[in-house]
């Protein structure tokens, strides 16, 4: 497999992994998301990687008129007001990614729409259903490729239904809000755990996240609060260590858990103090155990 078939492969599976879903036996609070805008950058094998990520409340008549009207199922609607929208851009190899995800407070999603431009040009729209969803592509015509996405013509659609769906009750969420569930969620101390139900295209996960420790880290981030920067180094970062684990509930469904390219036990250090995500650790494929680290945040 020759080198950029594999990065590509990696990149893919970091910003387009769909679907997660999130139990509620323990509350979201979006008090604790103190948070407007987070950057992070890493390497993979000898390549940048820049994720760019923003976080902004909407109305409902807003977030309700940005959504699609599938052809099959019933879509999820907002039930709060606001509602929120996260936007994340990632920059890897001559390729960009820009995504946004529309959810309420509580971690409802309700549609997560991806645009790649650069050396692949497509959007693809999710529209998150009651028990699966409903997926719409555009791509380029040949004579369209120099054309703004909204004037692509070659469209595109999918559904899927799951076998087995988490517990009535069960509200659903997606990866890219990852930053914001875990900023908002109840783990404030060692022991304290969390549980997830998360689904992809293939089947659903039991996701248990448990804070494990305290660990102190190698940080390198610039905080920007009421206009005002200032640089953060510290190698001994007291964080908050965070282990997520996640195991199919359905026998038939194959291959691992994996969240933004990472494998099996992923790695989350949480700072405690602003409840902000300043590193995401765990194995990638080929590349092994890699680290997402902050380099800027904006409260």
């Amino acid at each position: 497999m020759k080198l950029k078939h594999i990065i590509f492969a990696l990149f893919i599976g970091i910003i387009s992994y769909p679907l997660l879903s999130l139990a509620q036996d323990l509350k979201l609070n979006p008090s604790r998301v103190k948070w407007t805008s987070l950057d992070y950058k890493t390497r993979v094998l000898f390549f940048g990687m820049k994720i760019e990520v923003q976080i902004n409340q909407i109305s409902q008549a807003a977030s309700r008129a940005a959504l699609l009207t599938p052809k099959h199922g019933e879509g999820t609607m907002p039930q709060v007001d606001p509602s929120y929208r996260i936007d994340l851009g990632t920059e890897i190899l001559g390729r960009n990614s820009f995504i946004s995800l529309w959810f309420d407070p509580d971690g409802t999603a309700f549609q997560r729409t991806q645009t790649d431009t650069g050396k692949k040009h497509r959007v693809k729209t999710y529209r998150i259903l009651k028990n699966g969803y409903y997926s719409l592509q555009a791509k380029p015509k040949e004579n369209e490729k120099e054309l703004p996405p909204n004037k692509w013509t070659d469209f595109g659609e999918g559904k899927n239904k799951f076998n087995k769906f988490p517990p009535a009750g069960t509200t659903i969420a997606e990866p890219t809000a990852l930053y914001y569930l875990v900023s908002a969620s109840p783990l404030n101390k060692p022991g304290d755990k969390f549980e997830q139900n998360i689904f992809t295209k293939h089947g659903i996960y039991r996701l248990d996240l448990l804070a494990v420790d305290y660990q102190n880290i190698e940080v390198d981030f610039e905080s920007n609060q009421s206009g005002k920067k200032r640089a953060i180094y510290n190698d001994e970062f007291k964080t908050l260590h965070i282990r997520m684990k996640g195991e199919a509930i359905d026998p038939s469904v194959q291959g691992d858990f994996a969240l933004f390219g990472l494998e099996g036990e992923i790695d989350l250090y949480l700072d405690p103090e602003t409840r902000v995500l300043v590193q995401i650790s765990g194995d990638m494929d080929i590349v092994g155990y890699t680290d997402i680290k902050l380099k800027a945040v904006t409260f």
